[in-house]
């Protein structure tokens, strides 16, 4: 099957690729106030209904849609009304299901009561915030532009303005940060009715700045291990690496990319992919190529595209179950050799029989930490 012929796509991702400044840390195709000039917001608007016009009419668009994500960059930072010509322009070929999830990522310094109040009434009923830390000097060190109290604020607002269900970002081994910092950050973040957290450590390349002071690998996971005890005993779920949930609040979009699902994805440097045609594929990675090809040149802006082996769906296989709580079936470890690592890997605290399911293993939250090592000794 190629991709022309695949079904249409249930789940849609967007890419805002505008912030209020790029933080020096983000791998994420993002542009600061200081290098967007003024007229490139309008110029991303009328590219990004141009690709969903030739997605909708070579029929991509024509499932029922399960779950959106606006992410970036900033989302939140667009205006209400380009956002609604944008989501116009979506619902000229789609429709939504009727449960469907659909996420905005925000930032605290750019939320709003009316600007949410007016993204709720779009459709969007999930909003992912980006707090990253509540203390003042991590927030600087992290070069974000708001500071804790902005963040506590952002919070109130976004509940006030009628959504319920809410996740957040924090970030851990960050340089200077401690177990204590991160027990009074998840204390205050759970104080709010938040449904979802994504905690991630923070990663650099060695020729960063910051890389030498970052936390051992033993204070990593000191962090990682303090965060999964904290948040299950709130009654939260560790359902995946960085990510703990609510009973029925597990992200559902993410869950598409985590268990290899199919999904669209429009916008500057955004990927896709399509099970069924076994074909990933991405946009260029520049907002003045994007726009150039699909206003100028009138074609879709795909950078590569890429059909993938059997070995790369070996190894993916291998990597979505590995970090996430479900595990993998026991009858996938099919030889001598593989089980004898998995009992060495069992002993050592890293795997463990899924205690629900008698034929699943799956890692432990130690496991969790070095699932780069594990999918190495088991795929």
């Amino acid at each position: 099957m190629n991709l022309a012929e695949a079904p249409a796509a249930k789940s849609l991702y967007f890419h805002f690729p505008f912030c209020e400044t790029k933080c020096h840390y983000c791998d994420f195709y993002s542009l600061g106030r200081e290098k967007t000039k003024s007229g490139d917001p309008d110029r991303f608007e009328t590219a990004m209904i141009r690709e969903i016009t030739l997605r909708g009419e070579a029929g991509r668009l024509s499932a029922p849609i399960e779950t959106i994500f606006f992410g970036g960059g900033t989302p939140s930072m667009t205006p209400p009304d380009s956002m609604k010509r944008i989501t116009d322009a979506l619902f000229r070929y789609a429709s939504l299901a009727p449960e469907y999830e659909w996420t905005m990522e925000a930032n605290p310094s750019s939320i709003d009561v009316e600007k949410f109040r007016a993204f709720r009434s779009l459709g969007i009923n999930r909003v992912s915030m980006g707090v990253q830390s509540l203390k003042g000097e991590h927030l600087l060190k992290l070069g974000r532009v708001h500071d804790e109290t902005q963040a506590i604020q952002a919070l109130d607002a976004v509940f006030s303005a009628g959504f319920q269900n809410v996740s957040t970002d924090l970030l851990c081994g960050v340089p200077g940060q401690s177990t204590a910092d991160l027990k009074a950050h998840i204390e205050r973040l759970t104080s709010f009715p938040i449904q979802h957290l994504s905690i991630y450590l923070l990663t650099l390349p060695p020729h960063h700045s910051m890389y030498p002071e970052l936390p051992n690998e033993n204070e990593q996971l000191a962090h990682l291990l303090l965060i999964d005890q904290e948040m299950r005993a709130r009654g939260f779920e560790h359902y995946e690496i960085s990510n703990f949930a609510r009973p029925g609040r597990r992200a559902r979009h993410n869950l598409v990319y985590w268990t290899g699902g199919s999904y669209l994805s429009f916008g500057p440097s955004a990927h896709s992919y399509s099970k069924d045609a076994r074909v990933r594929f991405k946009n260029v990675s520049s907002l003045h190529k994007y726009a150039t090809m699909l206003i100028e040149e009138g074609h879709l802006p795909v950078e590569w595209s890429e059909t993938l082996s059997d070995s790369q769906m070996e190894l993916e296989k291998w990597m979505l179950a590995i970090r996430l709580s479900e595990g993998f079936p026991a009858s996938w470890l099919a030889s001598d050799a593989s089980r004898a690592k998995a009992r060495i890997l069992t002993e050592q605290g890293l795997l463990e029989p899924h205690p629900e399911y008698s034929d699943r293993i799956r890692a432990t939250a130690r496991g969790f930490a070095v699932s780069d090592a594990l999918v190495r000794e088991l795929s």
